[in-house]
C-alpha cells in the first residue's frame, strides 16, 4: 500500500488534517509542519518554491536511492507543493490530490483583494508590525476559537505559529509565482476538490483536469473532511 502523505496551507500545520487522516484509518498516513510554519523551524530564507522542495526532499527521503511511492494530499499551498513534488518526482508520486489549488494570479491579488491583502503583498511596513506584534490580538482571538471553533481549536491556535518572513515570503515567491499552466503536464496523475464557494479557486480551468466540487464549501475545507474522503478513495 503507498503511504498517504498530507501537506498542509499556508499559515496552517499538520492538525489541519487531524480528522481527515481519522476518514483513512487503516492506511498508512503521515503529516508533518512545513518548513516556516506550526512547530517546523522558521529559518530566514526566501520560501520560493526550491526552498519547499529541498526540504520536503528531506523529509521524504526523496533523494536517496528508494523505491517508496507515496500518493500526496495537499491544501493550498500544499496542493501547489503536491504538483511540484509529482512533477519532479512522477515515479515516486503514484497520485495527487489537490485541495483548493491556490489560481491567484498577481495582478489580481494586488488590484481586486481587500486593502490589507493587497498592503500584504506588497510587502508595506506596517503590516510587519502587525505580524511581529502577533502576541498582542491573539489572545482577542482565541475565546473565538473556543466558543465557535472549538474542534478544530488546534488549528486555528497554530495559525498564529509563523514569521512574517514565512508567510510573506510564502506568498510572494511561491503562490505568486506559481504557474498553473504546468500542471497540464501531469494531468493523468492529479484530481482538483475544490469548494463551490472558493475564491481562489478557477473553478472554470478546473475542468480541464479530473475535478471535484464540494457543494457549500470554501477554501477552509474544517467540517468537509468526510466528503474530501469518499472523493480520495473513490479515486486511488
Amino acid at each position: 500500500m503507498n503511504k498517504i502523505i498530507f501537506l498542509h496551507g499556508l499559515l496552517g500545520s499538520k492538525n489541519n488534517f487531524k480528522f481527515l487522516e481519522k476518514d483513512f484509518f487503516g492506511y498508512d498516513t503521515s503529516s508533518f509542519d512545513l518548513i516556516g510554519f506550526g512547530g517546523e523551524r522558521k529559518p530566514d530564507i526566501r520560501y520560493d518554491v526550491n526552498d519547499f522542495l529541498i526540504f520536503l526532499e528531506h523529509k521524504l527521503n526523496l533523494s536517496e536511492d528508494s523505491n517508496d511511492q507515496f500518493i500526496l494530499i495537499g491544501h493550498s499551498l500544499g496542493a501547489l507543493l503536491a504538483k511540484e513534488l509529482t512533477i519532479k518526482y512522477p515515479n515516486r508520486v503514484m497520485k495527487a490530490f489537490l485541495i483548493s489549488y491556490p489560481f491567484l494570479k498577481k495582478d489580481e491579488v494586488l488590484q481586486s483583494r481587500n486593502y490589507f491583502d493587497i498592503k500584504y503583498a506588497q510587502g508595506a511596513w506596517w503590516t510587519r508590525i502587525l505580524c511581529r506584534s502577533e502576541i498582542l490580538y491573539q489572545w482577542l482571538f482565541y475565546p473565538f476559537i473556543f466558543l465557535f471553533r472549538y474542534k478544530h481549536r488546534q488549528s486555528y491556535i497554530d495559525f498564529f505559529k509563523h514569521t512574517y518572513q514565512s508567510a510573506y515570503g510564502t506568498i510572494k515567491n511561491t503562490i505568486l509565482e506559481d504557474r498553473k499552466e504546468n500542471l497540464h503536464a501531469i494531468s493523468k496523475k492529479i484530481i482538483l476538490i475544490n469548494g463551490e464557494h472558493d475564491h481562489s479557486v478557477d473553478l472554470e480551468y478546473s475542468k480541464c483536469f479530473n475535478n471535484c466540487i464540494i457543494t457549500g464549501m470554501g477554501h477552509n475545507f474544517f467540517g468537509y473532511e468526510s466528503k474530501i474522503a469518499d472523493v480520495i478513495k473513490s479515486n486511488m
